[in-house]
This record gives C-alpha cells, structure tokens and sequence, in this order.
C-alpha cells in the first residue's frame, strides 16, 4: 500500500463522555467524516489498487480534474483530521475515566469494528484497526507537555518520510492487479464479494506497511493531544490563531501539493520518490489549513445551527463511517445496483452529498429521541460491559 491507498476512519472524542460534549469538535469531526467519503468513495468505485484514472493524463478529462481536487484539499489531509481528533479523545477519555484498561479495551472493540467493516461491509481500506492499533501506543504520553508531543510527532514524522521516500526509490511492488477477477468478484453475489475483500484485507493488514499506518496515525494523534492541550481543537484559541493555521496551512501546503501533483500527473499519476518522501509535511500543512478554516468559521458566523446538520453526523461518527462502507457496497457491489467501475470520478463525488444528506438526516432524526448512535452505544457497552442509557429522558 503506498501513498494513499489506505482509506480513512473516523474517531469520536466524545463517544464514551458523559460529560457536556464540545460542541466544536463534534462539528469538526462531522466535517472530516463528509471529505473522509470524498476520498473513499474514488476507490469504493473503481479497482482498489488503482489510485489513479485508467485513462491518459489529461485537464480535459474530467476524472483527471477530480485526480487534482482530490490530490489538492482531500488526500490525506481529512486523516489527518480524525486523527488529531483521536489524539484529543485519548485525553478526554482519561481525564473522565482515568482508566487505562477501559481505555485499552475501548481500543480492542474498535479493533473488531475495523475487523468487521474490511470484511463484512466489504471495505479492505478501513482504518479503524490502524487507530486500534496506535492507541495504546499515545497512551504512553497522556501525561507529556505540549511540546514533547510536538517533539515526539516530528521525530515520527521524519522517520515516515524517509520511509515513504526509500520505498518509492524501490518502486512498487512488481505486481499488476487482475481487473478482470475483481471485476468478477465485485459484480457477483455478496459471497463473492466478501472472499475477495477478505483476502485483500489480509493482504493488506498482514503487509509491514501497516506499521508505517500505524506511526502515520500516532504522529497526527500526538499532534491533537498537544492541540487539544493548547485549547485550539476545543475553539477556544483567539481567532488570530486559526487565521494563522489557514494563511500558514494552506499558503505553504497547496504551493507543495501543486508541485507534488504536476510531477505526478507528468508521469501518469504516479508520485515521485522526493514528492512521497515530502508527502507527510503536505498533509500537515493542508490538514492545519482546513482546521484553521473550520475554526474560524465556527468562530465567525453568527448562526451557529449552521453547523446543527455536521453537528449530528459528529455525534455518530463511528456509526457514520460503518453506514458509508455500507452504503458503498450496496451502490457499486453486484448484489445492489452493480455499479462498479462504470461511474467516471465526478459522477462518484456526485455520490457523496446524496449519502452524507441521508445519514445526516438520519442522525439528526436518531438524536432528538436518544442520547447517542447505535454503534457508540454498542462500543460503549462493550467498553464498560454494562449498557447505559439509550433513550433520551423528555422532561415532562
């Protein structure tokens, strides 16, 4: 799996919190949830090992100006939201529970809804078990300062780039996918889907690579939990700020991912080794950007149930997130409307508004009755072995 073959996941800060929720983040996360599709949904659609258009490179073919859009605002960067985002749930979680074997099971129970979403949902880019897998390894600095977190986020983050950039030098992997046995597989019955999503689930979970995901993950994580220390994931740094993080994050990031993506495009949309081994320092900067945005909008914008829609799809993230795999599978997979590899790149972003509309509906729907999304409130129970309370109580 190189660049950014493996898909996105969400987190939720506040799943297991009784405390009043920070409604920032909640509306943050539902934003990440909606761009985390934007990307997902290219390779949901299409051969997975593709990342790129079959076609010649070109601006005047449409799947080719998506290529861009995607490689510009959305590759990467939205991870890097759930994961700043994840950083910050590991320190509200503790600071409520203060329990580290809740928190250790918190993350084996994610473990299994990343199992399941790879196979059952038939979604092999899942990265719940990536997140599963690092929390327990930023549970070693719950108690650092800011700036060791900072510290110990760029000492991983070099580390990462010099993987990233010897592991282009070698090229790939030699192999060419077989379109025409996933093609077979993709517009069969459910069964076949699922022995071929399974296998390369394993495939890719069993790869070393994985644990090049996993130092991605933490390093972001890291990144949160100092960001979440210095007040700026909760809204409540100054304004000045987040218009820095905006000016700076994208003022240095889209210059970088422009000259990453025109060598790219030159050569067929294959990433050079130095635009690989600068990828990492491109997603920061792009994802700081977009925090700085959203911040400054929350901060700015008088109406605030502007955000109430993204608010909802926040609150159940995890729920969310399982329903786009579902959703994709039942659009693209031979068992639903068989539409794999038949849409072109623009007409699969189409998608998305139509999906994320629905589920935030649905949501919003969900949480004017009960206190929390079906699948947190499995993953809470299963955390805690007792199930709390469901149903919201309606004063009489």
């Amino acid at each position: 799996r190189s660049g950014e073959r493996q898909g996105h996941g969400p987190c939720d800060p506040d799943a297991m919190n009784t405390q009043p929720r920070i409604a920032a983040i909640d509306a943050l996360r539902g934003f990440a949830l909606i761009g985390i599709y934007f990307f997902n949904i290219l390779v949901m659609g299409g051969p997975i090992d593709s990342e790129s258009p079959a076609t010649t490179a070109s601006l005047a073919d449409p799947d080719w100006r998506i290529w861009w859009a995607d490689g510009l605002f959305v590759r990467g960067a939205m991870r890097g939201l759930f994961s700043l985002l994840f950083g910050a749930s590991t320190l509200l979680f503790l600071r409520q529970e203060a329990r580290v074997g809740a928190y250790l099971r918190r993350c084996m129970w994610l473990f299994l809804f990343g199992v399941i979403n790879s196979t059952l949902l038939l979604w092999p880019g899942d990265l719940l078990v990536i997140y599963a897998l690092a929390g327990p390894v930023i549970l070693l600095f719950r108690d650092a300062k800011p700036t060791t977190l900072f510290i110990a986020a760029a000492l991983v983050t070099i580390v990462l780039s010099a993987w990233q950039y010897f592991g282009a030098l070698g090229g790939g992997d030699g192999g060419s996918p077989d379109i025409a046995a996933e093609q077979a597989a993709r517009l069969g019955g459910y069964a076949a889907n699922l022995a071929f999503m399974w296998h390369k689930s394993l495939e890719w979970t069993l790869d070393i690579s994985t644990l090049r995901w996993m130092l991605d993950a933490v390093a972001f994580m890291l990144i949160g939990m100092a960001l979440y220390r210095l007040n700026v994931l909760n809204a409540q740094a100054p304004v000045r700020t987040y218009a820095l993080m905006a000016v700076l994050g994208f003022g240095l990031g889209l210059p970088l991912r422009i000259w990453q993506g025109a060598a790219a495009f030159a050569n067929g949309g294959d990433y050079s080794a130095l635009a690989e081994g600068t990828f990492q320092i491109g997603r920061l900067l792009m994802t700081l950007g977009w925090l700085g945005v959203f911040m400054l909008a929350w901060k700015t914008v008088p109406w605030r149930g502007l955000f109430a829609p993204l608010s909802a799809l926040g609150r159940m993230a995890l729920t969310g997130y399982l329903a786009q795999s579902a959703a994709a599978a039942l659009i693209f997979s031979g068992f639903g409307l068989g539409l794999w590899n038949t849409l072109g790149w623009p007409e699969r972003w189409l998608i998305v508004p139509l999906v994320m509309t629905a589920l935030a509906l649905f949501s919003t729907a969900w949480l004017s009755r009960f206190a929390m999304g079906p699948v947190e409130w499995i993953w809470r129970a299963l955390t805690f072995g007792t199930a709390p309370p469901l149903r919201k109580e309606i004063p009489a």
